[in-house]
């Protein structure tokens, strides 16, 4: 096992896959990273840049979920044996934020990882393909555990947009309410206070205050919330 490298955050890599970890190190080697090469997840004590999950072995999409709950900041990206369309699906609903084959990764790499970490992309939570809400409007996500707190998520005349899924009056769910396809407003199901989705902006009260909105990061026709 490498040590934590000076110029950044190590990737760490899950599996015994040669392959894999050979492609890897030498994409780490070009972005001046370490490389930790681990069986498990349970004694890594870094703050990784990176987690390669091979998918192979069973239970490796517990694994995945386990590592962005852990890590939301790190890019967590699966690691196919041989293509195969269901298993690149269920690793990314797991919340792979990246899904390739172990021949492609050290490529995949060094293409997105430097992006990930650096702004206007950053640290971000997969939410979901653009394909998958194609001819949906309003409300399509609600997410109650997130770094961010519980957010709700809207598809709206082409845009997605994130709020804090909780009304800055009394709490209640955001979710629950009724949302304009017109203006883009959200109405708050316990007293009627309203809420711009777009801005978070007060349109009517009870509220006096605002409501948070989060960036959303489009990449690839996959839609990702910003964890800054």
């Amino acid at each position: 096992m490498t040590g934590p490298s000076d110029h950044g955050q190590p990737i760490i890599v899950v599996g015994s896959d040669p392959l894999t970890a050979r492609n890897v190190r030498k994409a780490a080697d070009g972005l001046g990273l370490a490389v930790s090469e681990v069986g498990a997840l349970d004694h890594v004590d870094d703050h990784p840049s990176a987690v390669v999950m091979s998918l192979g072995p069973e239970g490796a999409l517990d694994v995945v979920a386990s590592a962005k709950q852990r890590w939301p900041k790190a890019m967590v990206v699966g690691c196919l044996p041989v293509p195969d369309a269901k298993l690149w699906e269920e690793a990314e609903n797991a919340g792979c934020d990246a899904v390739t084959t172990r021949g492609a990764i050290g490529k995949m790499l060094v293409a997105r990882l430097p992006a990930w970490l650096a702004e206007p992309g950053g640290p971000r939570l997969r939410l979901f393909a653009m394909g998958d809400i194609a001819g949906r409007l309003g409300l399509v996500a609600r997410l109650a555990d997130t770094p961010l707190g519980p957010i709700a998520v809207y598809h709206l005349a082409g845009e997605v947009l994130v709020i804090d899924d909780a009304c800055s009056h009394a709490g209640a769910k955001l979710s629950e309410g009724e949302i304009s396809l017109e203006d883009g407003a959200v109405t708050c199901p316990e007293h009627g206070s309203r809420f711009d989705t777009r801005t978070g902006d007060r349109v009517r009260g009870p509220a006096d205050d605002p409501i948070r909105t989060h960036r959303v990061i489009i990449q690839d026709g996959v839609a990702y919330v910003g964890l800054d």
